[in-house]
């Protein structure tokens, strides 16, 4: 009977252990894209390096090239894994960047978006959208 209860104990250490790092890999995931729009409204092209996955390198600057000498920020974002297969992952945010055009304020809406999301060399890189 003590040998059940050690057995049980362990598959539930196992479990637990196992539904912790496929969260933490999925919110590496959504963390990734939500560090792209800060890159945007930061004007940090230096990032994209470690944001955006090779294949998406150039197109990930041109977005912040966009928003380059804008003054933009972030309202409301927050991403989430809406799905994963294997090495890649889709990701859904809501929110909006909202970017001051001299005196007009355009919004660029985030919802609606499905983000594709893949390991490169161990990490999560955005690889458009």
């Amino acid at each position: 009977m003590k040998q059940l209860r050690i057995v049980i104990l362990f598959c539930l250490v196992i479990l637990i252990c196992s539904a912790c790092n496929a969260s933490s890999k999925e919110s590496g995931a959504a963390k990734v894209v939500e560090s792209f729009y800060h890159a945007i409204v930061n004007q940090e092209r230096d990032q994209v390096g470690t944001i955006a996955c090779a294949a998406w390198e150039k197109t990930a600057l041109r977005e912040i090239d966009a928003f380059m000498g804008v003054k933009a920020e972030l309202s409301n974002v927050t991403c989430s894994v809406k799905e994963t297969n294997g090495d890649t992952a889709s990701v859904i945010c809501t929110g909006k960047i909202a970017a001051s055009y001299g005196n007009e304020i355009t919004d660029f809406p985030l919802d609606g978006r499905i983000h594709t999301v893949v390991k490169e060399q161990g990490e999560w890189r955005l690889c458009g959208y």
